[in-house]
């Protein structure tokens, strides 16, 4: 069954107006089933990033004039605005596409950490929920034109733009995105495990079994932060808990979870706080 929504103009200029839509909604969506003659030339690009997500079959994708690429089930391609690009459905074996088009004043910050790889692979487990969350959008907008819907549907998109770019992955073997976001994650669990110790680069990459350089360009890939720095990140976070919950000083906080000088990890905490430990303890919270 086909599946298409294009959101009427007068709509589209109330959404990008109103500051609860105005930085991500949606202007089309839809889904091809088996779209035998499904071909698209636009040598200008389009005025919307483009999202499809590869249910089944096969199809390809230039971008910019530059190489082919071939789409096959699982795959998930982003076309930015404005890009030149030709896509298509493969005669022999055309594909099933889940698509959605997206404006909006921040609509590229959250595409721009799904446009590292040209095409990334979604895997079975987060397919599901994500195009769960595609017919929860489709059916929100197909109830009427209203700023009530497209209010929703731009919350739902949102969602399933982070699930993408940050969202936990499961096991198996993805490219793109898919794999430093898992090395990160894999990193992250056993940084957890060893909050108390100190942890060098090295053995975090070896616990990888990646190179120094190549972990490191993974991991702040996927988290925006140095793996020490993201470590370090995570005692303070702890430590916050400490002084929520525990009538503990200062100093043996700082040396349960490592640190050899207290004053470093004071200064440590304020830096990354914004105020002292002892502050932080005496604020009111909740």
């Amino acid at each position: 069954m086909q599946k298409l929504i294009v959101l009427p103009d007068p709509l589209l200029q109330e959404a990008a107006a109103y500051p609860v839509t105005s930085g991500l909604y949606v202007t089309d969506i839809g889904y091809f089933h088996e779209a035998e003659h499904h071909y698209r030339d636009r040598p200008e690009g389009c005025e919307s990033h483009i999202l499809m997500y590869c249910a089944e079959g096969t199809g390809w994708y230039t971008m910019d004039g530059g190489k082919t690429y071939d789409v096959r089930p699982g795959n998930l391609i982003i076309l930015p605005a404005h890009v030149p690009h030709v896509y298509g459905a493969n005669a022999a074996e055309p594909w099933s596409i889940f698509w959605i088009h997206l404006r909006g004043e921040h609509a590229l910050s959250y595409i721009e950490p799904l446009l590292t790889h040209h095409i990334s692979t979604m895997p079975p487990a987060k397919a599901q929920k994500w195009l769960e969350l595609f017919h929860e959008c489709y059916g929100a907008l197909e109830t009427g034109y209203s700023m009530q819907t497209m209010t929703y549907a731009s919350q739902i998109i949102g969602y399933m733009l982070g699930m993408l770019a940050y969202g936990p992955e499961t096991s198996g073997t993805d490219g793109g995105v898919i794999s430093s976001k898992r090395a990160a994650e894999q990193s992250v669990q056993y940084m957890l495990k060893h909050l108390e110790n100190g942890i060098t680069l090295k053995e975090l990459a070896a616990h990888a079994r990646l190179s120094v350089p190549h972990y490191s360009q993974l991991f702040k890939q996927a988290t925006g932060h140095s793996p020490i720095d993201y470590f370090l990140r995570l005692k303070i976070q702890h430590s916050c808990r400490y002084l929520d919950f525990t009538d503990w000083t200062v100093k043996q906080i700082s040396s349960e979870l490592g640190f050899k000088d207290p004053y470093y990890f004071s200064r440590l905490f304020s830096k990354m706080m914004g105020r002292s430990p002892t502050d932080y303890r005496n604020k009111s919270k909740g």
